[in-house]
């Protein structure tokens, strides 16, 4: 055990750096958010907050900019809409 130990705490220290160096820049792993209208698109498609219709309303849960959630009807064309290679 005492033989890999610094080989293991070589490792450790190496991982550290290569994420320090790395860091969140946008040229790691995840690539930059994107502009601010393809941020928006997203966040009306992928709505992180409960619906009023699914479950109980709670007016405080919502931010106001998220007050006017999509209609059930609009919420189901999402996906076939834009992806009609799924065909759904």
């Amino acid at each position: 055990m005492s033989r890999r130990l610094p080989l293991l705490i070589s490792s450790v220290a190496m991982v550290a750096v290569v994420v320090c160096a790395v860091g969140c820049r946008g040229r790691g792993l995840l690539p930059p958010a994107g502009p601010m209208n393809q941020q928006q698109a997203s966040a009306v498609i992928h709505d992180p907050f409960p619906q009023n219709d699914i479950g109980p309303y709670e007016a405080a849960s919502r931010p106001p900019s998220y007050q006017q959630p999509l209609p059930e009807a609009e919420r189901n064309r999402i996906v076939p809409d834009n992806m009609p290679w799924l065909n759904r």
